[in-house]
């Protein structure tokens, strides 16, 4: 059994910033985020998305269209959340990201750009803005959204699993410049197998299959992942989670 008590007691009142809020498992983690009293900066390039979902949020929100395979674009984003919510920020939940069949023997190098200018560097130009707004002493949280192919190569994927294994060498990589800085900000990754999420239709479907075919057993849900997300940033703050494999109980590889 859990010990409630080894957690941090609430994250009512803390300021978010979740990117890819428009759907999936950003827009679950913004939601579940929310329902704990977190203040959250809805961040995507989908502005309509965002404004719906604010809106159907309880809570207190802010939407912020931004496109971040735009360096000024990473800036203005987290300048504004910061603002917005009185001159800071504790928490970053990278949740952007695309996925695309990726071969290197054929693949197609705008597919490759694509992929690592959302996935690697927006990624990374995020963390390194929102440590402009976390509190000192006692730091923030960046938790950062990878994936099972961040773990292994899936075949026609060999550039986006490239992505993933990059996520996780900027998380560690952040996590020990952090500790030799001195700082108290925690950073963490979760590697999910297959989430019931748009962004997977859309994968198995440029590959020329369904994903009732590719994946024909019970899949995780964005809310999974979501629930995964909090249970990380309620830890002791002496308690920095590296990375998290999730993913659905049928799932081989």
């Amino acid at each position: 059994m859990v010990n409630e008590g080894s957690f941090q007691d609430s994250l009512e009142g803390k300021a978010a910033v979740v990117t890819g809020a428009s759907s999936g498992i950003g827009a679950a983690v913004a939601t579940a985020l929310a329902r704990r009293g977190v203040r959250v900066t809805l961040v995507a390039r989908r502005r309509q998305r965002l404004t719906a979902l604010a809106g159907a949020l309880d809570g207190e929100t802010q939407v912020c269209a931004a496109d971040f395979s735009e360096e000024s674009q990473v800036a203005d984003a987290m300048d504004s959340a910061s603002r917005h919510w009185g001159g800071g920020l504790d928490i970053l939940v990278n949740a952007a990201g695309i996925a695309r069949v990726s071969p290197l023997r054929d693949g197609n190098p705008a597919d490759w750009r694509a992929l690592w200018e959302i996935n690697v560097l927006g990624l990374a130009m995020a963390s390194r803005e929102a440590l402009k707004h976390f509190p000192e002493p006692e730091g923030g949280h960046i938790v950062n959204l990878g994936s099972m192919s961040g773990h292994r190569v899936p075949g026609r994927g060999g550039f986006y699993a490239a992505t993933k294994f990059a996520v996780r060498a900027i998380t560690e990589g952040l996590r020990q410049e952090l500790r030799h800085a001195g700082s108290r900000t925690r950073v963490s990754s979760i590697s999910p197998g297959f989430v019931d999420t748009p962004m997977l239709d859309e994968y198995f479907s440029s590959a020329g299959t369904s994903v009732k075919d590719a994946v024909p057993y019970p899949m995780l849900q964005p809310e999974d992942i979501a629930e995964t997300v909090v249970e990380i940033l309620r830890k002791p703050k002496e308690v920095e989670v590296t990375d998290v494999l999730v993913r659905p109980r049928q799932q081989v590889t």
